[in-house]
C-alpha cells in the first residue's frame, strides 16, 4: 500500500457514506488536495463522461442549459481518482471522482454574495452499446 492508497479509501468510504456533504470535501484538502506529494502523482487528463455529467448536474442546479469551461482534470490513474476545478455557469466548482465505482461530488458555489456552495454526489454508468449515459444525483444539500 502507498502513502496515499489508505487516504483515498478512507475518501471514498466518505464519499459513499457522509451525511454532511462538507466531510468528503473537508477530509480531501485536509489530507490529498494541498499535499504537493500527490499533486505530483496524477497527470492531466480529459473525461467526457465526466463533463457531460458535470452538465447534467448544472442543468438541474440552475433549471437551464449550462456550459462547463475550464475543467482542469488530474487524473491519478493507479487509483482510478480525478479531480479537479471548473467554472459551470461561471461559478467555482470542484470535482472529485472515483472511476472504478463511478461515483463522485460536485461542490460549487451558487451565490457569490453569500458564498452559498452546494455539494452534489452522484453516481453513474455508461452504456457502450447505445454510448447513453444514466446519471443519477444520489443528494444534494446546500451550506450558507
Amino acid at each position: 500500500m502507498d502513502k496515499f492508497e489508505k487516504k483515498l479509501l478512507t475518501l471514498k468510504d466518505k464519499l459513499l457514506t457522509a451525511k454532511d456533504f462538507r466531510e468528503p470535501y473537508q477530509y480531501f484538502f485536509d489530507n490529498l488536495g494541498e499535499n504537493s506529494i500527490f499533486l505530483g502523482l496524477g497527470k492531466r487528463a480529459k473525461n467526457p463522461l465526466l463533463k457531460k455529467i458535470l452538465t447534467i448536474i448544472g442543468k438541474e442546479l440552475f433549471r437551464e442549459d449550462v456550459t462547463v469551461t475550464n475543467l482542469l482534470l488530474i487524473k491519478i490513474r493507479k487509483h482510478h481518482f480525478y479531480h479537479g476545478p471548473c467554472f459551470i455557469q461561471g461559478r467555482m466548482a470542484g470535482v472529485i471522482f472515483f472511476e472504478d465505482i463511478d461515483m463522485g461530488m460536485l461542490s460549487i458555489v451558487m451565490s457569490l454574495k453569500s458564498y452559498e456552495t452546494s455539494f452534489v454526489r452522484f453516481s453513474s454508468v455508461k452504456m457502450e452499446s447505445d454510448k447513453t449515459i444514466f446519471f443519477h444525483p444520489m443528494e444534494s444539500t446546500t451550506i450558507h
